[in-house]
């Protein structure tokens, strides 16, 4: 059985509205709003990261990573290339290595 991270919170939410069901009058509140806030969270969450891979029909937006996957690949590329590959970083770098001999 495959258990996901998302499934966890979602379940320790869930679990956190329930328990505030029976605890003490001043540790309902709290409990009940954090555990809503949680479980809301954690569903939106769930369906912004579905609706930026899967296409959702009438949703503007949804499917983003689907339909620019090549731009973000140049994007991303661009990226780590120009923070992490420029001369100076790579001269740092030996330089920290070569220390180290």
């Amino acid at each position: 059985m495959n258990i996901s991270k998302s499934l966890i919170t979602n379940i320790v939410s869930l679990l956190l509205v329930l328990l505030s069901f029976f605890l003490p009058s001043e540790w309902q509140k709290p409990a009940l709003y954090a555990g809503l806030f949680a479980l809301s969270g954690a569903i939106t969450n769930q369906i912004a990261i579905h609706m930026l891979f899967e296409k959702v029909p009438f949703f503007y937006g949804s499917g983003v990573i689907e339909l620019k996957f090549e731009e973000f690949k140049k994007a991303i590329k661009k990226m780590i290339m120009e923070q992490f590959f420029t001369k100076e970083q790579i001269a740092k770098f030996f330089q920290k290595e070569e220390a180290k001999i």
